[in-house]
Order: C-alpha cells, then sequence, then structure tokens
C-alpha cells in the first residue's frame, strides 16, 4: 500500500474551508449582507428622506416620525414600526385631533429595495411609494407626487 498524501486527508478544518467556499454558503452570506446593510440604511438615511418627502408632500402641515423600518427577507416590502403622523398647526377646542399613530405598517405593494443602495433612482422611486401608501393609507390623501 502506497502512503497517502496528508493534504489529501479530509480533516475537519479542510471540510469547513470546503463548505465555507461552497456557492450555496457564499450566495446566502452576501444576501445576508445585503439584506443587513439595507436595513442599516432604511434607518439611517432613507429615514430622513422619507421624511422630508411627507412634510414636502403635506406642505409642511405634517411632521413625521417612525422609530424603525425594517426591510422584508424578499427585499419587496418594509416595516415602519411606532409610526406617528403629527399636525403642525394648533389644534381648537372643538376640533378633532390628527395626529395619527400606528403600532406597525406593512407596505409591500410596489416596493422593490434590491437597488436601494445602488441607485439613486430606486431611492427617489421607493421614497415616493412609501411615502404614498403612508399618506394614504391614514386616508390623508393630501400626497400629490412629482412627475
Amino acid at each position: 500500500m502506497g502512503k497517502s498524501h496528508p493534504e489529501r486527508k479530509l480533516t475537519f478544518v479542510n471540510w469547513l474551508k470546503a463548505l465555507a467556499l461552497s456557492p450555496g454558503i457564499l450566495f446566502s452570506a452576501g444576501y445576508l449582507a445585503m439584506y443587513l446593510l439595507t436595513n442599516a440604511y432604511l434607518n439611517n438615511e432613507f429615514k430622513d428622506t422619507i421624511l422630508q418627502e411627507i412634510e414636502s408632500a403635506t406642505e409642511n402641515r405634517y411632521t413625521f416620525s417612525v422609530e424603525h423600518l425594517r426591510a422584508g427577507i424578499d427585499l419587496r416590502s418594509v416595516t415602519l414600526k411606532n409610526l406617528e403622523l403629527r399636525s403642525v398647526k394648533k389644534q381648537h377646542e372643538g376640533e378633532n385631533n390628527s395626529n395619527i399613530s400606528i403600532r406597525n405598517l406593512y407596505i409591500k405593494e410596489h416596493i422593490n429595495l434590491c437597488n436601494l443602495l445602488f441607485s439613486k433612482q430606486c431611492v427617489k422611486r421607493s421614497t415616493r411609494e412609501i411615502s404614498r401608501q403612508i399618506l394614504d393609507t391614514n386616508h390623508l390623501l393630501v400626497f400629490s407626487p412629482r412627475q
């Protein structure tokens, strides 16, 4: 019998290296990284962009706040946690309070966050669509998207 070469032995370390470099693991790790980066972007810069869009769309009659945004695992939906829209003008005693609070708002129609990190046009389109759906959900109907 011939000698076996040590580099040909299937050791646990070699098996882990092969597994880590397999296409399935590389794709999954890449997708997970993109998902986590998209969520980080949503909660930092994108949240401010939506704030500006809503204030502009309502002609500064409402202020907007949201605690947390989370992309769906397929990057085709977004969940907003603890959303609040507050009227800027003072309420008279006889008028209804126009402040709106929503614990969770799930938006899935016409949303595609796959290219959010790579395309300014995708950012604009997503901002417009999410803002429109927030305002439509709350029956404010004061949103007129810029063409």
